[in-house]
């Protein structure tokens, strides 16, 4: 196996979006004046409705800005108050304390530098292009990446192969020479090895479901270059 392009997932990959948005909701109903006692259980509804919605967005239901009006009528009505006049609005309110809580892993900045004296780097996600890449830019990734491939952009979404084709052929590589390193086992490892790419599973959280047949399995991203045969280049 040679390696020349390595393509990331962004959320609970590169960026740990799971504490940002818990963070970033709780602190948004905290300036709302929800009570205390109401927010951890308001949280745990906002992280169901992100599941929810979001797959009505790759589902084609919905815009990802229409996901997040969705979001952010059914919480408001969920804490029993009126949905807002301006949806849009309101989930930029949520957008302010998200951001502020968003931080890359600790273990991506090393990962990238030695990736990326060996071979290119790029990112593959479900997210809206614009989006992911403020999120990337307010993390400080972007600059890193030599793609950045989304729903939008690819006109698909994992776990269609095509969307890992388009990153491929963005980086004038064929799937065989290319990695895809995600958090989902599914939509990214498996779905990257159905594509003929290397598909790597990160279990951050060291879960204790079986690997999949035919992919890597890490639970950080410094055992990346080595999985990858990328340490020795």
């Amino acid at each position: 196996m040679v390696v020349r392009a390595v393509l990331f997932d962004v959320d609970d990959t590169l960026v740990d979006y799971s504490t940002a948005e818990r963070c970033g909701i709780l602190g948004y109903l905290a300036e709302l004046g929800v009570p205390a006692a109401d927010r951890p259980a308001a949280a745990v509804y906002w992280n169901a409705l992100q599941e929810q919605e979001f797959a009505r967005y790759l589902a084609g239901e919905l815009t990802f800005a229409g996901q997040q009006d969705a979001r952010a009528v059914a919480m408001t009505r969920w804490l029993g108050r009126p949905a807002p006049a301006d949806p849009a609005a309101w989930f930029r309110g949520y957008r302010r304390h998200y951001q502020a809580a968003m931080r890359p892993f600790d273990d991506v900045a090393d990962c990238l530098r030695v990736v990326a004296a060996v071979a290119v780097v790029g990112v593959v996600s479900n997210n809206d292009e614009a989006h992911a890449r403020r999120k990337l830019a307010a993390t400080g990734l972007l600059d890193r990446f030599a793609c950045v491939v989304c729903v939008d952009t690819a006109g698909c979404a994992k776990p269609d192969p095509a969307i890992f084709g388009y990153a491929c052929r963005a980086l004038a590589v064929a799937p065989h020479e290319a990695a895809y390193v995600g958090d989902n086992p599914g939509t990214d490892a498996v779905a990257a090895h159905a594509a003929g790419l290397t598909g790597v599973w990160l279990d951050r959280r060291s879960t204790a479901a079986a690997t999949p047949p035919g992919v890597h399995r890490i639970t950080d991203l410094a055992a990346l270059p080595a999985a990858l045969g990328l340490a020795a280049h």
